[in-house]
């Protein structure tokens, strides 16, 4: 699993995935309709773009999201 700290970095991470899956980025938005240049933006780490176009793009690339305490809780510590 790879950590991610920020929105470049997340687009660092999705360019990986991309890239490890031979697409480009017009096929890997043209699978859940999202434009190249979203795409571009979401891979460059662009503020302004919206999180329902980037968890559309995860899902492209067959990713998902996991949240993570970066100070974990031990097992008596936990929320759930």
């Amino acid at each position: 699993m790879i950590p991610v700290t920020s929105p470049d970095n997340l687009g660092k991470v999705l360019r990986h995935y991309r890239k490890t899956q031979g697409l480009t980025q017009v096929e890997a938005g043209g699978k859940f309709n999202l434009p190249q240049k979203t795409v571009s933006r979401i891979e460059a780490g662009a503020a302004a773009v919206r999180l329902d176009s980037v968890f559309r793009y995860m899902a492209a690339l067959g990713l998902e999201m996991r949240l993570e305490s970066r100070n974990r809780p031990s097992d008596d510590e936990a929320l759930w």
